[in-house]
C-alpha cells in the first residue's frame, strides 16, 4: 500500500519529468540535473521552515547562552528555559526532522527512477509509467547513459564524482552549524562537561556525512551521484541566502586572509 502511494505520488511524477528532459536535452546526464534543480524548486517551500529556523535559532543564540550560562548546574531549567524561549518566537526544533523526512522521500524516488532508466532492458517497463505516448521511448539505444567520461549505470572509474559529494556534503553542514564557536566556548564554560560530549558528536556527525557521501560516490552509479551533488550545490545556495555562511565563515575569514597575504606579498 505504501509502495503504491510513493510510486504514485512520487516515482512516477519524476518519471515523466525525467522522460521530458531527455526528450528537450537528448542526454541522461543533464536530464538528472535538470531534474534534480526542478525537484528542488518543487520542494523548496517544504524546507524553508527548517531554514528559517536555523536562522531564528541563529538570532537567538545570545539569549539561549544566557540561559545557559545562568542555570549551568539546572540542566533541566536550563532546557525548559530554551525550549520556552523558542516557542515564544516560533522555533521549532522539530522542523528540521520534517525536512529530512520528505529530503529521505525524493531520493529514494529518485533514486529509483535513475536507477531504473540507466540499467532498463526492457523499454515497456518505462514507457508504462509515462502519462503521454510523446515522452515514450521506441528504441533502447535512445537511452544512451554516456555523460562525458562517464557510464552513468556504474560508479566513476576516477572518483572525481566521490570527492565532490564528500566535500559539497562538508560545505553543506559546515554552513548549517552556525553555532561552532559558541559551542567551543560552552562547553569551556560547563563544569560537567557533558556539553562537551554533545559538541563532539556535533563534529563527529559533520564528518561522517561527508564520509558517507563520498563513499557512496564510490560504490552507486555516477548517475545517482550527480543528483546528490547537484542537491548539495542547491542546499548550499539556499542556506548561503538565506543563514549566510554559517560555520563556514572562520574558514572563508582564514582564506581570505591568506589571499590578501600573497596579494601583498
Amino acid at each position: 500500500m505504501l509502495s503504491v502511494i510513493h510510486n504514485t505520488l512520487l516515482v512516477n511524477p519524476i518519471f515523466n519529468i525525467m522522460a521530458l528532459t531527455f526528450k528537450l536535452t537528448g542526454s541522461l546526464g543533464f536530464s538528472i540535473i535538470i531534474l534534480t534543480i526542478i525537484v528542488k524548486v518543487i520542494s523548496t517551500p517544504f524546507m524553508l521552515p527548517s531554514l528559517r529556523s536555523v536562522k531564528k535559532q541563529q538570532e537567538l543564540q545570545p539569549q539561549l547562552e544566557k540561559i545557559k550560562t545562568k542555570y549551568k548546574y539546572d540542566k533541566k531549567k536550563q532546557a525548559e528555559l530554551q525550549m520556552q524561549l523558542m516557542k515564544e518566537h516560533g522555533v521549532n526544533p522539530a522542523s528540521g526532522c520534517y525536512s529530512m523526512i520528505i529530503t529521505i522521500l525524493i531520493f529514494t524516488a529518485l533514486y529509483s527512477v535513475i536507477n531504473q532508466i540507466t540499467k532498463v532492458t526492457d523499454l515497456n517497463l518505462i514507457n508504462q509509467k509515462l502519462y503521454f505516448d510523446w515522452f515514450k521511448f521506441g528504441a533502447i539505444e535512445q537511452l544512451s547513459t554516456r555523460f562525458f567520461y562517464l557510464d552513468l549505470a556504474k560508479p566513476d572509474p576516477y572518483f572525481i564524482l566521490a570527492i565532490l559529494a564528500g566535500l559539497f556534503q562538508f560545505i553543506q553542514g559546515k554552513m548549517s552549524m552556525p553555532y561552532t564557536q559558541q559551542g567551543i566556548e560552552a562547553s569551556k564554560k560547563t563544569p560537567d562537561k557533558k556539553d562537551d560530549i554533545a559538541y563532539n558528536m556535533q563534529q563527529q556527525t559533520m564528518f561522517i556525512m561527508p564520509a558517507m557521501m563520498a563513499l557512496l560516490g564510490i560504490s552507486m552509479p555516477s548517475g545517482v551521484i550527480i543528483y546528490i551533488i547537484t542537491t548539495s550545490i542547491i542546499s548550499i545556495i539556499q542556506s548561503y541566502f538565506i543563514n549566510g555562511w554559517g560555520g563556514m565563515r572562520p574558514l572563508i575569514n582564514k582564506l581570505g586572509k591568506i589571499i590578501n597575504v600573497r596579494k601583498n606579498n
